[in-house]
């Protein structure tokens, strides 16, 4: 089976987002906003190893009160990571090899936001789900689950309808308390309309 390169994929999800965009501004939610922009994760991984992972985040805010919104977001991260391998060389304990892992999440939640001149704090917090991929020689590894994100960021104005945002955030993978925590920063163009 033929997949499709990374870049694709965002570039679907920018222009979903876009079409949506377009039918919430004919509905006048002048607040509401789009945003793409490069991220990056300090994933936790299984067996409490940790990744610096580089790629993108998409989202789109629709604007319910002038400081309230509903946010869809989406992000891909991407990078080298020792991966554990249960039985390698034929031993009987785990030990780490040299591969890839790939993270995708989608989540749905809320933002609260304030504008105050060409400033914008907002805080968000989003639930949604994950998909791990890891892989390396002989050897792969795929892992879903239940992901909460808190997050804050900035949007500063640059022209009447762009700004550049740029957030900050704790994500939960798992249950709570014993999930796994993961950092992920994000910058990047947003359009308001």
């Amino acid at each position: 089976m033929r997949t499709l390169p990374r870049i694709f994929f965002p570039i679907f999800l920018l222009i979903l987002f876009s079409l949506l965009a377009g039918a919430a501004s004919a509905q006048n939610l002048s607040a509401s906003n789009v945003f793409a922009g490069y991220s990056f994760a300090r994933a936790t991984l299984a067996f409490g190893q940790n990744a610096n992972l580089n790629g993108w985040n998409i989202s789109a805010e629709k604007k319910y009160l002038p400081f309230l919104g509903i946010v869809v977001d989406a992000s891909g991260h991407y990078g080298p990571a020792n991966i554990s391998a249960v039985a390698c060389n034929g031993a009987s304990s785990t030990c780490y090899v040299s591969g890839n892992v790939q993270e995708s999440t989608f989540q749905l939640g809320v933002r609260g936001s304030y504008s105050t001149g060409r400033i914008r704090p907002f805080a968000e917090f989003l639930l949604g789900a994950t998909l791990v991929n890891q892989s390396a020689q002989g050897f792969s590894n795929s892992s879903t689950g239940l992901i909460a994100t808190l997050e804050t960021g900035i949007d500063v104005q640059l022209t009447r309808h762009f700004a550049w945002r740029t957030d900050a955030g704790l994500i939960q993978t798992g249950s709570f308390p014993n999930g796994q925590n993961s950092l992920r920063a994000s910058s990047g163009l947003a359009y308001f309309f």
